[in-house]
């Protein structure tokens, strides 16, 4: 457990963090929120050790472990990606050099003296408890889990991208194991796999875990808590993201109405004060008054969360046919890519581009752009079609020596310089920020510069690789709302389920080189996967499959008969069947649970839309289909408990 008291921390005149209060609890999965700029990442840092608050106390357990994942990307030092991963881990990297270096003069001293056999001793036994002699194992799951192939593991780490050496200091992190994991923006250099096992990771880890992100689905499925950062202080909501959203507004409402009701007291104070000051007889009811004005501590009301809408125009209408890709093969070097690949686009359409990092989703998007030329096949694009395309390296296209209202308007289709302003003030530039020279400006401040460069270049086929990563959730919420009214056709690269549930209605995924078409939105995908996948397994499970004994036996010390082995062997293989079945159905359980959250959840945004009022019978179909929803999720969640019961009964009589 971690608890803060009373931190401060300022930027110059700004209080960042004004007299903090907050308790992190062991094995608590938290989020901590708020718009870009309020302390998020400062308060991490803080609490990670990498600064120092001007005022305030932290205390924790003596020997508590704290493991930080920065946003932006560490200095990492030269070697191969195994290697660097391992230093991470620097007790037991220290340790295994302690040992190599006694085993070494062991070798040249064939007459050791006993304390030196003594220490060795120690330290294999130290090095044993820290689990040095597994490390390797756990290290290459984890690296593969977050995408790495067995292929990778040698590789220099100076060969891979800034995102792939993200992927190996978060790696360190999570086999370091540490008591508190703090991460800020996690999410932000997965795909989509890599993504669905860390939450897989996370769900399971028994730490406690403080999350900064603004990926709303990563959120849900993970915290139960809610910290909000605001104007320098912390407010507390109970409950995942979706349930923070109805609170937040439920606490405005009542912190207006205690505002209103304050200001009407006030006011009447001041009348009576006013009226009555020089009356002699009134004195001292005036003097009352004015200490019961003095004494009433007045109720703050947070900033205004400003509404930002913009419309994202098409410019001239592309023909129906945006886009035809035929029999098209494309290699870097000797590396097949994409194989004999076909695709069609229809003006209007809204396609997500899915699949593990490395597939190519990318390069299709580039070989559609025109930024590569296939191998074999064609690529055409329809008459009047105007692409926009952003992706993260699009922002070496920036000319440095203008500033960002400048570079902007030179690209727009806009004649309206307010109109481009209030694009800018959506993408987080205001005020004087948007006279900030390009060449000033972060990573993050390029990439939204970038995109909103594209977004007023009046495009009417928009192709976007992760236009998200840089956009606080705010920021997030008015490019979807701007993408859902956008009338031209659109291909979209994400990891944001949430955001790509919400816009798109067909789902394109690439694997083994080749393109697998879903209908529908990107749950409608997963609920097909998923159902692709269990039927993979059923028809691949091999019946009347003898057990395999090598494993029992390499790790056996001599110590049992054969015979010995072979009952527990069989034994266990019993336990295995039994349970086999339970857990099977406490997977698909727990996948159908996803899906049925994420379409819920999907009804209630549709719900809360004001325009979905104005039509009757659209509005009655969604609480029917919500009402349906919610039922078949008590359904579910009672099969999941039955289920876990079951298992736990079984698990009780095979150890008694």
């Amino acid at each position: 457990m971690i608890q803060i008291r009373n931190l401060h921390y300022a930027i110059g005149e700004r209080n960042l963090l004004d007299g903090i209060d907050w308790m992190i609890h062991p094995g608590k999965h938290v989020a901590l929120i708020g718009p870009n700029g309020t302390g998020k990442t400062t308060l991490l840092k803080i609490l990670g050790g990498e600064l120092r608050s001007d005022s305030g106390e932290i205390t924790a357990p003596k020997n508590t472990t704290i493991g930080y994942l920065p946003q932006e990307e560490a200095s990492l030092k030269e070697g191969s990606l195994i290697e660097s991963v391992f230093r991470q881990q620097k007790e037991i990297y220290q340790t295994e050099k302690q040992i190599h270096h006694i085993q070494q003069k062991l070798k040249d001293n064939p007459d050791p003296e006993s304390a030196l056999l003594d220490k060795l001793g120690y330290l294999e036994h130290h090095y044993s408890a820290l689990g040095g002699y597994d490390v390797e194992h756990r290290m290459k799951t984890i690296l593969s889990g977050l995408g790495f192939r067995e292929s990778d593991f040698n590789r220099s780490l100076s060969e891979f991208s800034g995102g792939w050496r993200m992927r190996s200091v978060l790696a360190g992190l999570l086999l370091q194991n540490p008591d508190i994991l703090l991460l800020d923006e996690p999410t932000n250099h997965l795909d989509l796999p890599s993504l669905e096992w860390l939450e897989q990771y996370l769900l399971q880890f028994r730490g406690s875990v403080v999350i900064v992100s603004h990926d709303r689905f990563f959120i849900d499925r993970l915290v139960t808590d809610i910290y909000e950062l605001e104007s320098g202080r912390m407010i507390h909501y109970p409950g995942n993201y979706h349930f923070y959203e109805e609170k937040k507004a439920e606490h405005l409402g009542q912190l207006r109405k205690q505002w209103k009701d304050q200001q009407e007291e006030i006011r009447r104070l001041k009348v009576f004060i006013d009226r009555f000051r020089y009356k002699a007889t009134k004195a001292a009811q005036v003097q009352s008054r004015i200490k019961e004005l003095e004494k009433i501590k007045q109720v703050e009301l947070p900033p205004e969360r400003q509404s930002w809408t913009f419309k994202i125009k098409a410019g001239k209408s592309s023909y129906k046919d945006v886009l035809h890709i035929e029999n098209m093969s494309f290699r870097y070097q000797n590396e097949k890519v994409l194989d004999q690949i076909n695709l069609d686009l229809y003006r209007g359409e809204k396609i997500a581009l899915v699949g593990e990092n490395g597939a190519g989703k990318t390069t299709l998007t580039r070989l559609i752009n025109g930024d590569l030329k296939p191998k074999t096949g064609r690529v055409i694009l329809g008459r009047n079609v105007h692409i926009g395309y952003y992706s993260q390296h699009q922002i070496d296209a920036l000319d440095l020596k203008k500033t960002v209202i400048e570079e902007v308007c030179a690209y727009a289709d806009e004649t309206i310089t307010q109109h481009v302003r209030n694009v800018l003030g959506i993408f987080q530039f205001s005020g004087d920020d948007i006279f900030k020279q390009i060449r000033v400006l972060s990573g993050g401040e390029k990439a939204r510069v970038s995109l909103a460069k594209m977004l007023l270049s009046g495009a009417n086929l928009l192709i976007m690789d992760e236009p998200t990563n840089h956009l606080d959730i705010i920021s997030k919420e008015a490019l979807e709302q701007a993408l859902l009214v956008y009338d031209g056709t659109m291909l979209l690269i994400s990891h944001d389920r949430y955001f790509l549930t919400k816009l798109v209605h067909q789902v394109v995924e690439i694997r083994n080189h080749t393109l697998r078409i879903y209908e529908g939105n990107y749950y409608n995908y997963l609920e097909k996967r998923i159902t692709e996948e269990n039927a993979l397994s059923r028809t691949a499970r091999p019946s009347g499959l003898k057990p395999n004994h090598q494993d029992q036996i390499a790790g056996s010390i001599g110590k049992k008969t054969r015979t010995q082995r072979r009952q527990e062997a069989e034994a266990r293989d019993a336990l295995n069947r039994l349970k086999k079945p339970i857990e099977t159905d406490i997977r698909q359980i727990e996948n159908q649970i996803e899906i049925l959250e994420s379409k819920k959840q999907d009804l209630e945004m549709q719900m809360a839309r004001p325009e979905t009022y104005t039509q009757a019978g659209f509005i009655r179909q969604l609480q029917k289909e919500h009402k349906d929803v919610e039922r078949e999720l008590m359904a579910l969640y009672s099969g999941w408990e039955n289920a876990h019961e079951k298992l736990e009964s079984l698990m009780k009589s095979q150890n008694q």
